[in-house]
């Protein structure tokens, strides 16, 4: 099968004779031809006597490629220094050099191959533009429906059609960025700080060794917002700690004076209020902070995204996409906000050495998404809670693995060396959760085994002791066996739940003596029996939304049908609609699964409010033997095709038609 066909993502640039170890970008935004132009200078080094140079992309033109004439030595006294790599007039030193000579270059579906070069360091300039369809980035209005934007969403085929790029984990580089964006807008990204207003544009840098698919912008007319942080004083950690990661200015090998501070911000729309995140982000970073020690990245910008991206939450360095779906409701999903934050720590500063291993970075965010939200509440029943967010996401998790090709649920790399991603273009990955949740599920097993507060210690010692680097499956798996005497056990459910593409079974007796659950057992007795009497309520308002949640899960497996009125009460009792959006959605599963065609408008108001969260929705409207839920999906899908962006068009699309 030709790379054109396959579902694997090709890793061509791990094929190339050069590496490039440092970019300089200069680039034009045309928000309203939804394209960029400008030039990428790439530095590289020889790693072997073949003389082509590899880059990857997808949907580019390339109009030249040129050699930059460089003196002898100079490159590697530039590549030498991280401060001159960080320096405004160092990138206008390179990029205003007049002597270059034009290089042979073949454009291919998915890289372009330079050849011709001479030297075994050397400067070359792609000249380049990027096509409006390009699924790297989105063009989009924001949700005041008057001003575009653009946005780096994630994809499958990462930046590749924003840049050519050595878009492989192992290929890590740092970068220089000029940016010229239209009058009244203003930009960020995933550079160190928060960006130099020059009459040229507006100039940005990193110095950390990351791969290029970490790099996001975002460009907008928006409102900025400083997020105070009022935290308490913290002891400083003059600690030095031993890096194993290749040479950069680390974090860790200075000592940390600064604590849980950190420059923070939120790019929004005029018609949002972010008042409802500032408490919540200050204490979260905090929380995180004291649990896994120094900060990453020296500043966290937020954006709050419009409602018809396809992400719900999307981390960079430095910059964290939220969309307003998980804001939505009486009791929103602000533990979403830890998941994304904690990427800093897990997908960021420490990653998968294969991209098919990516439980390494959502599996971790996920479990700290749970432990963040238990750290910071003051809910008496706060262990049982987290244990009744397990029983979920288990469903999740089971329903997922019904629905997903088996090839998708073994989280642990084949082959490690392979020049692909094993099904990195297949759109499954966007809206499985297995990942996240396999790993999630190895590491609560952990806590079984060693309690919580000592796998949050270790979790700690393995930031600092695999910080900067990308790692394996088994390299984590060895540590927690290092670091624990339990080692068979541990082994032991690393093949179940890494190793295995099978689905474990959860240990009920874990949660056997859970009043949360209990409770959740009560009220689906209760609507089994299709009673006539007033249905109970829940005790704790804290932990109604997640019991909820739990209750509805039941009664989808249910194989009796639940009379429409029933259903009807049950909305009316619960209020699920209004609680929050992960609630409402599955309401909306129970509404489609039981036909109940007067509650159809609640289906399609949150196909119109959570575009983002709709994709099965839409699945099960069409293949419903009902012609009225067959009619919303299309319908619903007809008002909002011109708002989605491109890669939530392509997923929707794909399941109705």
């Amino acid at each position: 099968m030709s790379s054109e066909e396959s579902l694997d993502l090709p890793l061509l640039s791990l094929e190339s004779g050069y590496k490039v170890e440092h970019y300089l970008l200069k680039l034009t935004c045309h928000l309203e031809q939804k394209t960029f132009s400008g030039e990428v200078y790439v530095f590289v080094k020889s790693t072997c006597p073949e003389s082509v140079l590899i880059l990857d992309l997808k949907d580019l033109f390339i109009d030249k490629v040129e050699e930059v004439d460089c003196s002898d030595g100079e490159i590697l006294t530039f590549l030498s220094s991280f401060e001159e790599r960080k320096n405004f007039e160092q990138f206008g030193y390179w990029t205003s050099k007049k002597a270059r000579r034009v290089l042979n270059s073949n454009l291919e579906s998915w890289c372009v191959k330079i050849t011709s070069l001479e030297k075994r360091e050397t400067l070359v300039c792609l000249h380049y533009r990027t096509k409006p369809e390009g699924s790297s980035v989105s063009w989009i209005l924001d949700d005041d429906g008057a001003n575009s934007c653009c946005l780096t969403t994630g994809s499958l085929i990462n930046n590749r059609s924003l840049m050519p790029s050595q878009d492989a984990p192992a290929l890590m580089a740092t970068w220089q960025l000029l940016l010229q964006v239209p009058n009244d807008f203003s930009a960020t990204t995933t550079g160190d700080e928060t960006g130099l207003v020059t009459d040229a544009g507006t100039y940005f840098f990193t110095s950390m060794l990351l791969p290029i698919s970490t790099f996001a912008l975002g460009i907008g007319k928006w409102k900025c917002t400083d997020i105070p942080m009022s935290v308490e004083c913290v002891v400083p950690d003059d600690r030095l700690i031993e890096c194993r990661h290749p040479h950069y200015p680390c974090p860790f090998a200075q000592i940390d004076v600064v604590g849980p501070r950190i420059s923070c911000r939120v790019f929004h729309s005029d018609s949002f209020d972010p008042s409802i995140l500032k408490d919540y982000i200050s204490s979260s970073i905090e929380t995180i902070y004291r649990i896994l020690g120094r900060h990453v990245v020296p500043k966290l910008d937020f954006i709050i995204v419009p409602q018809s991206v396809a992400c719900l939450g999307f981390a960079s360095p430095g910059l964290i996409l939220i969309s307003p779906t998980i804001l939505f409701g009486q009791t929103p999903m602000l533990a979403r906000l830890g998941h994304e934050i904690s990427h800093s720590w897990f997908g960021i500063n420490i990653g998968p050495k294969n991209w098919n291993e990516e439980w390494i970075s959502e599996g971790f965010a996920t479990f700290m998404e749970d432990v963040v939200d238990l750290k910071m509440s003051k809910f008496a029943h706060r262990n049982e809670l987290m244990a009744l967010k397990a029983i979920n996401r288990y469903e999740i998790l089971k329903s997922d693995c019904q629905n997903v090709d088996p090839s998708l649920q073994r989280m642990s790399a084949f082959d490690p060396e392979l020049n692909v991603v094993i099904n990195g273009l297949n759109r499954d990955k966007t809206v499985s959760q297995i990942p996240y949740l396999k790993g999630y599920f190895f590491l609560i097993q952990l806590v079984n085994i060693v309690g919580l507060d000592p796998l949050l210690m270790a979790l700690k010692c393995f930031v600092e002791h695999f910080h900067g680097c990308l790692v394996t499956t088994a390299e984590c798996v060895e540590f927690f066996c290092l670091r624990f005497q339990q080692k068979e056990e541990i082994r032991h459910h690393a093949q179940m739940w890494l190793y295995s593409s099978l689905l474990p079974k959860l240990n009920n007796d874990l949660f056997a003596t859970n009043r949360l659950d209990a409770e959740v057992a009560e009220h689906f007795e209760y609507w089994k029996r299709r009673p006539k009497q007033n249905p109970p309520s829940f005790t704790f308002p804290q932990s109604t939304p997640d019991q909820v949640l739990a209750l509805l899960d039941r009664l989808l497996v249910l194989e009796s049908k639940l009379l429409s009125k029933n259903v009807c009460r049950f909305m009316d009792h619960y209020k699920p609609h209004l609680m929050n959006a992960d609630v409402y959605h599955r309401a909306c599963e129970l509404i489609v699964a039981q036909r109940c065609t007067p509650l159809l408008h609640l289906v399609q108001q949150f196909l119109l409010q959570h575009p983002a969260m709709g994709a099965y929705l839409y699945g099960e409207l069409v293949h419903s033997d009902r012609s009225e839920f067959h009619a919303v999906a299309m319908e619903t899908y007809r008002q909002l095709e011109n708002k989605l962006d491109v890669n939530l068009k392509s997923i929707i699309s794909d399941l109705i038609f």
